[in-house]
Protein backbone atom coordinates (compact mmCIF):
# COMPACT_ATOMS: atom_id res chain seq x y z
CA UNK A 1 0.00 0.00 0.00
CA UNK A 2 2.67 2.53 1.19
CA UNK A 3 4.46 1.59 -1.99
CA UNK A 4 1.86 1.98 -4.54
CA UNK A 5 1.29 5.67 -2.92
CA UNK A 6 4.82 6.72 -3.37
CA UNK A 7 4.56 5.58 -6.45
CA UNK A 8 1.81 7.70 -7.24
CA UNK A 9 3.18 10.64 -5.58
CA UNK A 10 6.14 10.41 -7.95
CA UNK A 11 4.79 10.31 -10.97
CA UNK A 12 2.14 13.06 -10.11
CA UNK A 13 5.16 14.94 -8.78
CA UNK A 14 6.71 14.47 -12.25
CA UNK A 15 3.73 15.10 -14.17
CA UNK A 16 3.64 18.72 -12.22
CA UNK A 17 7.52 19.24 -13.50
CA UNK A 18 6.30 18.60 -16.55
CA UNK A 19 3.49 20.12 -16.95
CA UNK A 20 5.37 23.44 -15.46
CA UNK A 21 8.26 22.76 -17.80
CA UNK A 22 11.01 25.15 -15.10
CA UNK A 23 14.01 24.54 -17.55
CA UNK A 24 12.12 25.68 -20.75
CA UNK A 25 10.98 28.84 -19.05
CA UNK A 26 14.34 29.14 -17.84
CA UNK A 27 15.55 29.04 -21.16
CA UNK A 28 12.94 31.29 -22.52
CA UNK A 29 14.06 33.87 -20.34
CA UNK A 30 17.52 33.34 -20.85
CA UNK A 31 17.19 33.97 -24.64
CA UNK A 32 15.36 36.95 -24.41
CA UNK A 33 17.92 38.65 -22.07
CA UNK A 34 20.68 38.08 -24.27
CA UNK A 35 18.63 41.49 -26.48
CA UNK A 36 18.46 43.15 -23.49
CA UNK A 37 20.93 46.36 -24.61
CA UNK A 38 21.09 47.30 -20.06
CA UNK A 39 22.55 43.46 -19.31
CA UNK A 40 26.02 44.55 -18.10
CA UNK A 41 28.68 42.09 -18.62
CA UNK A 42 29.76 40.12 -15.76
CA UNK A 43 26.63 41.03 -13.69
CA UNK A 44 24.83 38.56 -11.68
CA UNK A 45 22.11 39.00 -13.97
CA UNK A 46 25.07 38.02 -17.04
CA UNK A 47 26.33 35.38 -15.49
CA UNK A 48 22.95 33.71 -14.95
CA UNK A 49 22.13 33.93 -18.47
CA UNK A 50 25.50 32.24 -19.43
CA UNK A 51 24.57 29.32 -16.98
CA UNK A 52 21.32 29.23 -18.02
CA UNK A 53 22.27 28.95 -21.73
CA UNK A 54 25.67 26.68 -21.02
CA UNK A 55 23.06 24.38 -19.63
CA UNK A 56 20.38 24.48 -22.06
CA UNK A 57 23.42 23.55 -24.67
CA UNK A 58 24.82 20.36 -22.86
CA UNK A 59 21.26 18.97 -22.15
CA UNK A 60 20.66 19.58 -26.12
CA UNK A 61 23.88 17.59 -26.73
CA UNK A 62 23.31 15.14 -24.10
CA UNK A 63 19.90 14.57 -25.52
CA UNK A 64 20.85 14.54 -29.19
CA UNK A 65 24.21 13.83 -29.39
CA UNK A 66 24.00 12.51 -33.63
CA UNK A 67 22.64 15.96 -34.74
CA UNK A 68 25.16 17.73 -31.94
CA UNK A 69 28.25 16.03 -33.57
CA UNK A 70 27.26 16.81 -37.29
CA UNK A 71 26.61 20.73 -35.64
CA UNK A 72 30.57 20.70 -34.49
CA UNK A 73 30.96 19.58 -37.96
CA UNK A 74 29.42 21.88 -40.21
CA UNK A 75 30.18 25.01 -37.86
CA UNK A 76 32.23 26.82 -39.96
CA UNK A 77 31.27 25.07 -43.62
CA UNK A 78 31.67 28.14 -46.06
CA UNK A 79 27.71 28.79 -47.78
CA UNK A 80 27.09 26.62 -51.09
CA UNK A 81 28.17 28.15 -54.62
CA UNK A 82 25.93 30.73 -56.25
CA UNK A 83 24.07 29.71 -59.42
CA UNK A 84 25.24 31.32 -62.88
CA UNK A 85 23.25 34.08 -63.70
CA UNK A 86 20.75 33.97 -65.53
CA UNK A 87 21.19 34.87 -69.44
CA UNK A 88 18.79 37.04 -71.38
CA UNK A 89 19.58 36.95 -75.11
CA UNK A 90 18.71 40.12 -76.82
CA UNK A 91 17.40 38.74 -80.37
CA UNK A 92 15.01 40.76 -81.85
CA UNK A 93 11.70 38.84 -81.83
CA UNK A 94 9.05 39.27 -84.26
CA UNK A 95 7.50 42.50 -83.90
Amino acid sequence: MTTGLAALAILAAGYGIGRYQPAHRTSNWANRQQYDRHLRRHSPRWWAVVVALSADNIAWLITHPVQGWHAWQHRNDPPPPRSPAVRINDRPGPR
